[in-house]
């Protein structure tokens, strides 16, 4: 087959890697949209000659192209006059990604805002990168689909022509045609910002001057200047291609020498050999993306071997360029070329290669020349911005956003929340930290190669425990149909589940890597990504079967198998048994642990909870109504759940607990819905779980020995649905959740916990009595009930005060601690209810600060209906170590990581999560 091109070029952003801590971008984005707002003043004028010249790196060709001539009509400032000199809330230094959206952000918060471009508005990412790049990857992909793959799917093409000429001003097209959004008359006329042109520098702290004389005072500014390359010394005073005057070329050289193996060299080189030119690639190191994980590297460089792109490990040496007959700067773009010739080291001797250009893709520095930073009190490491973690540099009113950062995060979707981020923190005192920003990087090469997170071999670096689950991009019915068969997705998994970085290599591997960033940022596990429905037949699917394969190996871990089986083992510690009349009593049967309840016993509560031909349900202990100590259920098996965790901290052990209890209790809410009298004899011990369970239940009988209480924040868990739903509505559940406040029969009878309190040697008679009812109504239980109700009440009105105006109306556990404190020093309050305020303050000072918050705000929010039950979260949280302390080890001395003055409101925020998954699915089934 005979390849025939007539004629093409590329590039986008450069690389990156970066810290994760989730949250950080839907903090920042929340809020900031919405109606502009002020007053509109326009600077635009009818355009006239540019009045300063343009870098020559700068400078849009062929001027005569109509396409060129209207993207310069938009996005150069100087063919407008200036607006007069003034001060501003906020001024802005670079019309790039990270000025504009910087302007955009302040006239959203209401802010007067100059902009100060001495180039083209647009940046890079319109001019010179990422727009222009994009068009040509398109058309260099189209140019090489036939050859490389036409023949295997049954399509055979005999010859391809390239029009480099079509190509590039089909580029120029689809970039004037973009250039609308980032013009100048909409940034002046539509969103009210002062545009001004050329080159400013600082003339103080607050202060900064144009070329032309024009004064610019602020209250707060970001510089947004951007990066360019980085020329070698080999390089200096010889004209040379860059990723910027790149776009200028008429004619497609034939020869291509490009020096560098990172992004922009690798997508260049491939794009213009697709096109039809001979492609060199000069790197010391011989590698390609050398900051990606191997594996992908390794595709990338083979796709390049099959295009015919020459990689060569070599040093360059010197650079000469002779020129004919035409000018330096058409001898750049058009033919006839000049004529390079390169001396380079190969480690094994010199060579020199000849070519009629040459791409200088060795890096990129920062644009901070000129600007006199230390006028402005803005301190360098050598040419690099210093800036806090908040982007502020040493001028506390002067933020940096974008390229002119010195992290090397050079992409224009990091530039953009890096901006919204900087002017936040400066127009609105916030301190949103950038280290929080998760940034994903793609490559545009063909296989495409997107990456979040960490690598491989960093995680190993910094000593993370991890494991790495892949899926082939082959193996996935969608890649199998449209002929694909290289490239893969790959998952760093945490114990936990949480997903530590990922790597997807093969087609739109930048649209997939997205789905893992959002995972990320917002916590959520592999699990949850392999539980996610995707459409089928899509090469997304990659991604989640890489999840799954981290789900399949917990699956098959020994101890997960051994849970499994237990999970489906008859259970002997509860029974149903059911009446003719249709009650089903469900006893509770494990007197040595005080019926705690293991995952298996609530399982069994579920089923027993279903039984069809069930009128009416009893909840009771085994022992209700016997002599000596008896429990109704004093919670779920938290002991074991810690012992088991403490073998292995990967057990799911906890999560199907606590997904088998919800279910217990949404099942008993259920038939109380559907209408079933539901009953519960809470007689003995009923904490925890067990409380949980009665609050479902309709009517709550309480004995002379009940002693009811909800101890979870002591070991950092938050009470469960069942108690949560009920607590919420009441100031003595509230103090119970908080400080672990024990309740007798009669003191949770006149505070509203229980419904009735029946002496314990009368149970037996009661249940008997229920046993003959035929269940046509709840009313006929309710009578039966207040026939044995003992009707003393124990409800202090001193007390009852104390509940409503501490735990009822504080909006915070810490306001709570402290009305707390403040009441026990108050000796005008009686004794007595000081007394008990001191023991309350005790039981406060137990928790864990950080459960106590994120239990307040469950509680807020808590909405228990019925057929709802799910409104509410029943989590787990840093459960080992409170039970570690108290039922373990019983030092009593949990580890808690914060006090509640510690306590960050975004952290309990962050715990309010929707319900996890295991629980839905329990609830559900």
């Amino acid at each position: 087959m005979i390849l025939r091109r007539t004629t093409v070029g590329l590039l986008c952003c450069a690389l990156a890697i970066q810290q994760r801590v989730p949250h950080a971008a839907s903090t920042m984005y929340s809020g900031i949209l919405g109606p502009l707002t002020g007053k509109v003043q326009s600077a635009f004028q009818p355009s006239r000659p540019s009045q300063r010249p343009i870098a020559p790196e700068y400078t849009a060709e062929p001027l005569e192209d109509p396409q060129v001539r209207r993207l310069v009509e938009n996005v150069d400032p100087s063919l407008r006059r200036n607006p007069p000199s003034g001060t501003y809330d906020l001024v802005v230094l670079g019309a790039g990604v990270a000025g504009l959206i910087s302007c955009i952000v302040g006239r959203q918060l209401g802010r007067k805002v100059a902009l100060v471009e001495q180039h083209y508005m647009g940046g890079d990412c319109l001019n010179t990168g990422c727009v222009p790049s994009k068009a040509l990857i398109a058309a260099a992909r189209e140019a090489a689909r036939p050859v490389l793959r036409g023949g295997d799917l049954g399509v055979r093409v005999p010859e391809v022509a390239v029009d480099f000429e079509a190509v590039m001003s089909r580029m120029r097209r689809i970039r004037a045609e973009i250039s609308e959004h980032d013009s100048v008359r909409r940034y002046s006329e539509d969103l009210g910002v002062e545009v001004y042109s050329g080159a400013a520098r600082f003339m103080g702290k607050r202060q900064v001057t144009l070329a032309d004389g024009t004064e610019l005072g602020f209250r707060k500014c970001i510089l947004g200047t951007g990066a360019g390359a980085l020329v070698p010394k080999e390089l200096e005073g010889i004209p040379h291609l860059t990723n910027s005057n790149l776009w200028n070329l008429r004619h497609l050289p034939p020869r291509l020498v490009v020096l560098g193996a990172g992004v922009i060299g690798l997508e260049i080189a491939q794009a213009m050999r697709r096109l039809g030119s001979q492609v060199t690639i000069i790197s010391p190191s011989g590698r390609v993306m050398p900051k990606e994980e191997p594996e992908a590297a390794e595709l990338v460089r083979k796709a390049l071997d099959r295009d015919g792109v020459r990689l060569l490990a070599a040093k360059l040496l010197k650079v000469d360029r002779q020129v004919a007959s035409k000018s330096e700067g058409s001898a750049l773009y058009e033919a006839p070329f000049g004529m390079y010739r390169l001396a380079v080291d190969t480690g094994k001797g010199e060579e020199t290669l000849e070519a009629e250009a040459v791409l200088n893709a060795t890096g990129r520095k920062t644009r901070t020349e000129g600007l006199d930073l230390h006028k402005a009190g803005i301190c360098c490491n050598g040419a690099e911005l210093v800036v806090d973690e908040q982007l502020r540099t040493t001028n506390p009113d002067i933020f940096g956003a974008g390229d002119v950062l010195p992290d090397r995060q050079r992409f224009t979707h990091a530039a953009e929340w890096q901006a919204r981020l900087a002017v936040r923190n400066a127009l609105l005192g916030e301190r949103l930290d950038a280290r929080r920003l998760l940034i994903p990087r793609a490559t545009y090469t063909e296989p495409e190669v997107a990456a979040v997170g960490s690598t491989a071999e960093e995680l190993k670096a910094a000593g993370v425990k991890f494991e790495t689950f892949v899926r082939q991009a082959a193996d996935v019915d969608r890649n199998r149909c449209d002929g694909v068969t290289e490239g893969f997705a790959s998952l760093h998994v945490a114990q936990d589940g949480q997903i530590l970085g990922a790597c997807v290599v093969g087609p739109n591997a930048g649209d997939h890597i997205s789905e893992v960033t959002l995972c990320m940022q917002h916590g959520l596990t592999a699990s949850d990504l392999a539980g996610t429905m995707h459409p089928y037949p899509t090469a997304a699917e990659v991604v989640r079967q890489a999840a799954q394969a981290f789900v399949r190996a917990q699956i098959f871990r020994a101890a997960n198998q051994d849970l499994l089986r237990g999970s489906s083992d008859p259970c002997n510690a509860v029974r149903a048994e059911c009446s003719e009349l249709g009650l089903c009593t469900i006893s509770i049967d494990r007197p040595e642990a005080l019926n705690a309840c293991d995952q298996a016993m609530a399982k069994c509560i579920v089923e027993a909870a279903r039984l069809p031909h069930a009128r009416a349900l009893l909840l009771q202990g085994a022992q209700a109504g016997q002599r000596g100590k008896v429990a109704f259920c004093a919670g779920g098996d938290v002991k074991a759940m810690a012992q088991v965790l403490k073998e292995d901290p990967q057990s799911q052990l906890p999560a199907v607990q606590l997904a088998q209890e919800y279910a217990a209790i949404s099942s008993l809410s259920r038939r109380r819905a559907e209408g079933l009298p539901v009953i519960c004899f809470m007689d003995g011990i009923c904490m925890g779980f067990g409380l949980g369970l009665a609050c479902a239940c309709e009517f709550r009988v309480v004995t002379e020995r009940s002693l009811l209480a909800m101890p979870e924040c002591a070991i950092g868990i938050t009470p469960d649905v069942g108690f949560a739903a009920m607590a919420a509505t009441m100031a003595a559940g509230r103090c119970m959740a908080l400080t672990g406040w024990r309740l007798t029969g009669s003191e949770a009878v006149a505070y509203g916990l229980a419904t009735h309190l029946v002496p314990s040697e009368k149970l037996e008679s009661l249940r008997r009595k229920l046993q003959e009812l035929d269940f046509s109504s709840g009313e006929e239980v309710s009578r039966i009930l207040d026939e044995y109700d003992d009707e003393s009440r124990q409800q202090d009105g001193a007390i009852l005060s104390v509940l409503d105006s501490v735990f009822t109306q504080s909006p915070t556990a810490k306001e709570a601690a402290r009305q707390l404190k403040a009441l026990g020093k108050d000796t005008s309050i009686d004794p007595r209810v000081r007394e008990w305020v001191k023991e309350r303050e005790k039981g406060f000072g137990q928790g864990c600060p950080l459960t106590q918050e994120v239990i307040l705000r469950l509680l807020e929010i808590a909405e228990f209906a019925a057929r709802r039950p799910g409104a509410d979260r029943h989590q787990l949280l840093i459960a080992s170590l409170g039970v570690r302390a108290a039922l373990i080890d019983k030092d009593k001395q949990p580890a808690w990581t914060a006090s509640l003055e510690d306590v960050d409101p975004a952290e309990v925020y962050k715990l309010i999560a929707p319900l996890p998954d295991s629980q839905k699915v329990a609830f559900d089934g």
